[in-house]
């Protein structure tokens, strides 16, 4: 008589909890909820301990629309103590859903407490106040997300819309580079290089109308971080005289490192910045401004240099991939 391996009856159990995840995921992609809510049952009633299949069947509730039954999920998930911060992102989105906008605040301020670098959390947070149009702390609420959780993109990206259309627009600038660089091959990633490229038009332009009007030295003692850039800005700005393409464009940017890295670079170590000056040193800077800002500029003309450059667009989409912007915890400067 064969006698059954100790370890077989163990993996025969993964390999169900993993068919059965992988099910679920398929579900969902195809939008049949309703399997998927069966699956998550299934893996609940096998592994009763594992909070995240309870905040997965949650978030098929929400999806579905039946809030009241997500709901019920997830608030006897909150109270244990293994929580995780996407369960109070979800519990958030769900009072939020049902207008139960002080509940939402609550949870989402103890998920903050518990997780206090969670940049998601920040995220939920800031989107929960924007829709209380409470735009001035939802702004402040991601530039904490950033600080404390660097690395997580999509309170960048908020950022760079919030300052897009409050007309402050280095920092759109720098937060849309920065979550391009983190969220790359995206829908939001396309919409935010356009939007790059319109607040350098008219961060040059708010240049020019203060030398116009004799007050090109107004940064000339820069006191933080942001004037430090516009009055480097304000040195360069006549690179793009007679308007922005990508060549000026791209030429502009190298001599705006090369003045920072001078003036500044020691006293407000940017990862962004020194990420931009490996590019040149790589020899990637011009093919990364064309993917960048070239169909922002003529898509014709980018396509047909692209294609004059394929050696170079290939190595630098290896390089690209293989080199990420890395954002560090001791390099933010806005303090508002």
């Amino acid at each position: 008589m064969l006698s059954i391996p100790t370890f077989a009856q163990p993996k025969r159990a993964y390999d169900e909890n993993e068919s059965l995840q992988a099910s679920a995921k398929q579900y969902i992609k195809s939008g049949d909820y309703g399997n998927a809510i069966m699956v998550y049952n299934q893996l609940i009633d096998l592994y009763p301990e594992r909070l995240s299949f309870k905040r997965q069947l949650a978030q098929v509730y929400f999806m579905q629309g039946n809030l009241k039954a997500a709901e019920q999920t997830i608030v006897p998930v909150l109270k244990d103590k293994d929580a995780d911060e996407e369960s109070y992102q979800l519990a958030c989105l769900l009072y939020t859903a049902n207008k139960n906008t002080d509940d939402a605040k609550d949870i989402i301020n103890k998920g903050i407490q518990k997780f206090p670098n969670a940049g998601i959390l920040y995220k939920e947070k800031g989107d929960l106040l924007t829709i209380l149009q409470k735009y001035e702390e939802a702004a402040k609420t991601w530039e904490k997300g950033v600080e404390k959780d660097p690395s997580f993109p999509i309170n960048y990206y908020n950022l760079c819309k919030v300052y897009y259309f409050t007309k402050k627009y280095f920092w759109a600038i720098y937060y849309g580079e920065s979550f391009i660089n983190m969220e790359s091959f995206s829908a939001r990633s396309e919409d935010t290089k356009k939007v790059i490229y319109e607040s350098y038009k008219l961060l040059i332009s708010d240049l020019n109308a203060l030398a116009l009007d004799g007050k090109s030295d107004k940064y000339a003692e820069p006191s933080n971080f942001e004037e430090a850039a516009l009055q480097t800005y304000q040195e360069v700005r006549k690179t793009v005289s007679g308007g922005i393409n990508v060549e000026k464009l791209t030429m502009l940017r190298v001599r705006f490192l090369l003045s920072w890295n001078k003036n500044f670079a020691a006293k407000y170590p940017c990862e962004l910045f020194d990420y931009q000056q490996r590019m040149i040193l790589n020899g990637y800077f011009d093919a990364y401004n064309q993917w960048f800002f070239g169909r922002q500029d003529n898509e014709k003309q980018f396509i047909m240099w692209a294609k004059n450059n394929s050696d170079l667009m290939n190595r630098f989409d290896e390089y690209f991939r293989k080199n990420r912007l890395l954002p560090k915890t001791n390099q933010f400067y806005n303090n508002r």
